[in-house]
């Protein structure tokens, strides 16, 4: 979980530095949203998708433990850099929303395919109400 922390910090710190255009080179080949929602995350083996759920619980639970605001965005890259790491293939997923106020809402997320199923969301929660605009794919 200490390394995790810390890349939420070193991501965190991106996204407040960074534009998006320099971050985006970090994130994989660009791929298009599909017609009705998020493209599908590249396959992913039994043991690939064992090893997201478990940077997802490492992620959210140092998230929940840093004196910064460690939301989405730094979530996902930070998903997306260990995700890497244990060369398990994986989509990041950028959305849009209208908030009851009519407000313009951002969100990213990760998924993982499994070979068969229903992905698997490594961040982000509940992705259902969000349009997803771009997507960046990953595979070894």
């Amino acid at each position: 979980m200490a390394a995790a922390w810390c890349l939420l910090g070193a991501t965190r710190l991106l996204t407040v530095v960074l534009p998006f255009g320099a971050v985006r080179r970090l994130l994989g080949e660009p791929v298009a949203p599909g017609g009705s929602g998020a493209p599908a995350p590249p396959g992913a083996s039994a043991r690939q998708v064992a090893r997201a759920r478990a940077v997802a619980r490492v992620v959210g639970q140092a998230a929940g433990r840093t004196p910064w605001t460690s939301d989405c965005y730094p979530q996902a890259l930070t998903a997306r850099i260990l995700l890497r790491g244990a060369r398990v293939p994986h989509t990041v997923v950028f959305g849009l929303r209208r908030d009851d106020a009519g407000e313009l809402r951002a969100h990213a997320w990760v998924t993982v395919g499994p070979a068969a199923g229903e992905p698997v969301t490594v961040t982000g929660g509940s992705t259902r109400a969000w349009t997803p605009v771009g997507a960046f794919s990953w595979q070894p």
